[in-house]
């Protein structure tokens, strides 16, 4: 099964800061116009900035 945290790569952004990254995310999707996540958590990690780790939630970051 593919893993949907890292799309199997193994690597995983973390938000510098999540608290943060999920109110962005929360304001944004609560917008008539953005209906998309991928394109509101994409705004949260540039507001945010991140740090590329290996995947937590599988084995393929181990």
């Amino acid at each position: 099964m593919k893993c949907r945290h890292c799309n199997d790569t193994g690597k995983y952004k973390q938000p510098n800061d999540p608290q943060k990254f999920e109110e962005i995310i929360d304001r944004e999707m609560e917008k008539a116009y953005m209906v998309n996540y991928e394109i509101a958590e994409n705004l949260a990690y540039q507001k945010v900035g991140f740090t590329v780790i290996d995947c937590p939630y599988c084995s393929k970051g181990n």
